[in-house]
């Protein structure tokens, strides 16, 4: 039960500490006057309000029982990464250091991709349960989750990424929205086959015919 609790708060916790961080300590002021930058701090310590209030289990280490392959270096050669561009961003936002010139309009569209991205998060985790990791496996009992979000769409989580890391770059007007888009995508397709994969191996017919009516990063239209 402690678990459940620190996992969330200390993950939810930690963005919102690194942005500061990286902006530096001598003028938080500054970083809040603009609004885009107020507001995804705002959004991330509610989203992590949200996680808590639902009580919902972000530990991302569930190998599973039939863990795709040997995931764990690539995990932490992401994560690593990760988080030091989370750091990165304000720093070089408020040097301006690879920043867009007229970028006002960017910030705003990197929240509303932020907020969008955090938002389909929290409805697949909602969703998914004690099914969730990190890694691409199955659980104990696994069943092939068709309803809420994912009668829409069969990999938010994947979805999610693909909004809200590009949305991070663009609230701090960064460039390196460009590069943080592609290895995103890269990282994201890669996944999507091999959890194709491995639900098509454990659920068959079943996992067929949910993936021919659901798209898998967007509705499928008519």
């Amino acid at each position: 039960m402690l678990r459940r609790f620190l996992t969330p708060a200390v993950y939810q916790a930690l963005v919102p500490l690194l942005l500061l961080a990286g902006w530096g300590r001598t003028d938080w002021r500054e970083f809040f006057i603009h609004p885009a930058r107020s507001g995804l701090i705002a959004v991330v310590i509610l989203s992590g309000g949200v996680v808590l209030l639902l009580r919902l289990d972000l530990h991302p280490l569930r190998r599973g029982t039939s863990p795709a392959g040997h995931q764990t270096f690539l995990l932490v050669t992401l994560a690593l990464p990760s988080l030091c561009w989370i750091w990165f961003l304000p720093f070089a936002d408020r040097r301006q250091i690879l920043t867009f010139t007229g970028k006002q309009p960017l910030r705003y569209l990197g929240l509303g991709l932020c907020i969008a991205g955090i938002v389909v998060r929290l409805l697949a985790l909602a969703k998914l349960g004690d099914y969730f990791s990190a890694y691409v496996t199955l659980q104990d009992e696994h069943q092939l989750v068709q309803s809420g979000i994912y009668g829409t769409i069969r990999h938010p989580l994947y979805l999610s990424l693909l909004l809200a890391g590009p949305g991070f770059a663009l609230v701090f007007a960064s460039l390196l929205v460009w590069p943080i888009l592609v290895v995103t995508a890269g990282f994201v397709f890669t996944r999507i086959r091999q959890e194709d994969q491995l639900l098509e191996s454990r659920f068959g017919g079943e996992f067929r015919e949910y993936r021919r009516r659901v798209g898998a990063l967007l509705p499928r239209m008519g």
